[in-house]
């Protein structure tokens, strides 16, 4: 019959072992659509971290220009001012760095050295522990972006450009005296004509030239975009992005080189040796081999050829400078030039101050805020970042703060050894990561690095990989498991 039911189909002698069960006629599954995640605005999107970028950019130019002189101060805290109100403006889901608790106790003991006897003023104090807490802001507010693989890889460009464009204003400077020459730093001119005469040369030509500035007002400068042309040169330089890539990250890895010999600045290419090492390393550690090789020849065959060309450039200056390092012990060269001041934090800083000194008492809160004819509160000085963070917490300073930096290291270092080979390639960032903040850590016995605009770079940077690799984490697991 027309209208009877059909009747179900015979099956083999498998049914009898099977349980029946009748089911209600289901309904035809109609399609459904999703609605498209929303925007997550400008203050949501990794176009934050480009334009905060441009910004410390723009900050560091200005400072080269005669006629913003007057402005100077504005320049210097525009880009510190901009990092704490992204720390509020910015929305989003908070994703929780494991440095995060660390900088925050680091942040609670330099608020409490806000009432030491020995604090100047309230607005150098304020500003002591600003500065401190807008270097290390980016971690929070920019871990909320929404940043993918792309816009990353976008962010390092752009940082890799801009070095290579000062390591190469460095060279131009030596190979043509007194033609790209920015003006002097009134900070280093003030410091004496013997001084000022001691950041000077003479080239092979015969005049007498300063190290490279580079984009920047103070002699030697252009040895930190050189020290970072390299280094993220080296990423790009292993990258599968193409032959372009390649290309350039080759020859910012020969334009750095050149700079960096020019400069003279001994500490930064043994922080570099260390960086390419520390690459080297994890490259060897996660199998991949042939990319070692292709670094290590590319890298070493630069530094030959570079070598040559800064000696024919710079004459027997370069030679001479160069030559200390290998005419006595790296760490009796480091000891007879930074490393006393590493001694004396320990040997003298501590012991006088075990819990601190007090804030605005020392670097650029002090210069523009502080009161340096109280003598209650004299100003100090702190040449390296070890004595910065023993004047702001004493010896919690010295825990909470590195400890920060040793857990960012190992999670870089996690991410650099896995043997995924997405189309992110977080590996390769993983690995530059890890040798980028082993130099930052390097650094911090050379100079206040986190007490810089440097120290802002590092924690945005860290902070941009961490949101892009959560991300990607996040989209590659199934949503009933998220």
């Amino acid at each position: 019959m027309r209208g009877a039911s059909p009747r179900p189909q015979l099956r083999g002698p498998g049914v009898l072992h099977q349980r029946y069960v009748r089911r209600a006629p289901q309904p035809a599954v109609q399609p459904v659509s999703t609605p498209a995640p929303a925007s997550p605005g400008l203050l949501g999107s990794g176009h934050v971290v480009v334009a905060f970028i441009a910004l410390l950019f723009v900050c560091q130019l200005a400072l080269l220009v005669e006629a913003l002189a007057p402005a100077r101060v504005v320049f210097r805290i525009l880009s510190f001012g901009t990092s704490l109100a992204l720390l509020v403006l910015v929305k989003g889901p908070r994703l929780k760095h494991p440095a995060m608790p660390f900088l925050l106790a680091s942040a609670g003991l330099t608020a409490l050295n806000f009432f030491h006897p020995g604090t100047n003023t309230p607005l150098a104090a304020a500003a002591q522990l600003g500065i401190q807490v807008s270097v290390f802001a980016p971690l929070f507010w920019a871990s909320r972006l929404r940043i993918d693989a792309k816009m990353f890889g976008r962010v390092v460009l752009l940082l890799f450009l801009f070095n290579v464009a000062s390591a190469s204003l460095g060279i131009l400077q030596v190979t043509f005296p007194g033609r790209f020459q920015p003006a002097l730093s009134a900070m280093v001119e003030g410091q004496g004509e013997g001084y000022v005469r001691s950041l000077q040369f003479e080239t092979a030509s015969g005049a007498r030239v300063f190290r490279p500035m580079g984009l920047t007002d103070v002699p030697g400068g252009a040895a930190t975009g050189a020290f970072y042309s390299v280094l993220l040169g080296g990423a790009f330089l292993l990258s599968r992005q193409g032959l372009s890539r390649k290309v350039l990250g080759a020859a910012g890895i020969g334009i750095g080189l050149i700079c960096l010999y020019l400069g003279q600045v001994r500490v930064a290419a043994v922080t570099l040796l260390v960086c390419m090492a520390a690459m080297g390393l994890v490259l060897t550690v996660s199998g991949r081999w042939v990319r070692l090789v292709t670094l290590a020849s590319v890298v070493g065959g630069f530094a030959v050829v570079a070598f040559g060309w800064a000696v024919a450039v710079g004459g027997d200056a370069v030679l001479s400078r160069w030559s200390t390092l290998t005419a006595s012990d790296p760490s009796k060269v480091y000891q007879s030039n930074r490393g006393r001041f590493l001694d004396e934090t320990f040997d003298e800083v501590l012991p006088e101050f075990p819990l601190g000194a007090g804030l605005g008492r020392y670097g650029m809160a002090n210069a523009y805020f502080g009161d340096n004819l109280d003598r209650t509160s004299p100003p100090l000085w702190a040449e390296i970042q070890w004595t910065a963070w023993a004047y702001d917490g004493g010896w919690l300073g010295l825990v909470c703060y590195p400890l920060a930096l040793l857990v960012t290291l190992g999670w870089g270092f996690q991410v650099a050894r896995r043997r995924d080979d997405s189309r992110g390639e977080f590996w390769l960032w993983g690995s530059l990561l890890f040798a980028y903040d082993l130099g930052a850590i390097a650094q911090t016995f050379s100079y206040q690095f986190f007490m810089s605009q440097m120290g802002m770079e590092f924690w945005l940077l860290n902070a941009a990989f961490f949101s892009a690799y959560s991300w990607n984490r996040n989209a590659a697991v199934h949503p009933h498991r998220r």
